[in-house]
């Protein structure tokens, strides 16, 4: 996939930091901190123009939570900045933003990178289970392409484990190390299956009490935790193809 000249860029981020910045700061400057940040995140080869500012849904509205209520419910309770939405507004105001209905910002930026139109500019690690051009502005000097293969093996990865900091629990006992050491051993025409199996075990309960039954719960893990792609979405009809596994049973 040919490197990209245009760059989407995770704005949830960049509003949260820039509000409690401002917060603990200056909030009456708090646009130039925003401008500051935006170009520093711009990656190299990508002109300022060029560059799109991906806004998650509300959270309420958000997909996941159709398939698992409790979907980020533990941030409920965190601590917002008081000029949030101030922020949030001015970048809407002075940017291009895209929003679309019932996604997160991750899913905008997994959908055009897959699409190879775009580098998915976030520090976010969930971005890894999406294939095409990425960038890390805090641990990566430049962009660098995720391929097909090693963002299946972060998303079986992931499906296994769960993400506890969006509230998604996944197997009890398995940790990346664990999960990296089963989908080493196992052929990758058989990660599906066997992560399959693994959530119908009963010593491999889910890390959390759940009325849901196998094989729902198991599938809607995983699609809590995958991040959309091209293949999943249509942009003309702001359509979600949920994902369902593709195994060998």
């Amino acid at each position: 996939m040919k490197r990209p000249k245009k760059a989407m860029i995770d704005g949830d981020i960049l509003v949260y930091h820039t509000a409690f910045w401002a917060e603990s700061q200056d909030p009456d400057h708090f646009p130039a901190k925003l401008d500051s940040l935006i170009y520093e995140w711009i990656p190299d080869g990508v002109a300022p123009e060029d560059i799109i500012i991906a806004l998650s849904c509300k959270r309420k509205d958000n997909f996941r939570k159709e398939q698992w209520p409790r979907y980020k419910d533990n941030r409920d309770d965190s601590l917002k900045p008081e000029h949030l939405e101030d922020v949030r507004e001015w970048i809407q105001d002075h940017y291009e933003c895209m929003l679309l209905p019932n996604l997160e910002a991750d899913d905008i930026l997994g959908i055009h990178a897959s699409e190879g139109t775009h580098i998915a500019v976030t520090i976010d690690k969930d971005l890894q289970g999406t294939t095409g051009w990425h960038y890390n502005p805090n641990k990566e000097d430049d962009a660098k392409f995720i391929s097909k293969e090693d963002a299946y093996r972060f998303f079986c990865k992931q499906w296994m484990m769960g993400d506890s900091t969006d509230g998604i629990p996944g197997l009890w006992r398995i940790g990346p190390k664990t999960a990296d050491k089963l989908l080493s051993e196992w052929d990758e025409d058989e990660w599906q299956d066997n992560i399959l199996e693994l959530y119908s075990e009963d010593k491999h309960k889910l890390r959390e009490d759940c009325d849901i039954p196998f094989p729902e719960i198991a599938i809607v893990m995983a699609r809590c935790v995958k991040i959309l792609t091209k293949e999943e979405y249509s942009i003309q009809h702001k359509e979600i193809k949920l994902w369902c596994p593709k195994t060998g049973s």
